[in-house]
């Protein structure tokens, strides 16, 4: 199209060409540095003790720990409150967490997936099977 239009020295072509390159690169380098900068949060984040606060229930409470080697496990029933009562409710998985999705794979049963709605430094809002759950860090 250019030199249909008008006779472009070799100058002029170089000029071109080099400013080109150059809007390349700088463009590059801008999307570089935004993406370091404000780079979403990796499943780290969720790596720690949690306990569920909503929905209640005042007899048992659940605990969820997630490891940062994608290994995690499931506390629920009355021995997290009072532990003479015994382990009943105890089960291992492993996790993954990915986009806008928590990814559970339990031992004993087939995977669950949960929807992150929202996560706080100390508060993760989750959504499975039409349900919203919220946790605690402990």
């Amino acid at each position: 199209m250019l030199p249909l239009t008008h006779a472009w020295s070799r100058a002029q072509k170089c000029l071109l060409i080099a400013a080109v390159l150059i809007a390349l690169a700088a463009f590059g380098t801008l999307v570089q540095s935004v993406e370091r900068r404000y780079r979403p949060p990796d499943g780290n984040i969720l790596a720690g003790t949690w306990e569920m606060t909503a929905p209640y229930s005042k007899d048992s409470s659940t605990v969820l720990r997630l490891d940062p080697e994608r290994t995690a496990a499931w506390h629920s029933g009355a021995w997290v409150r009072y532990p003479a009562a015994g382990q009943q409710g105890y089960s291992e998985m492993m996790w993954y967490a990915g986009g806008r999705y928590i990814y559970m794979h339990f031992e004993e049963g087939s995977p669950q997936i949960w929807q992150i709605i929202q996560i706080l430094p100390d508060e993760l809002r989750l959504r499975h099977a039409k349900r919203d759950y919220t946790f605690k860090r402990i």
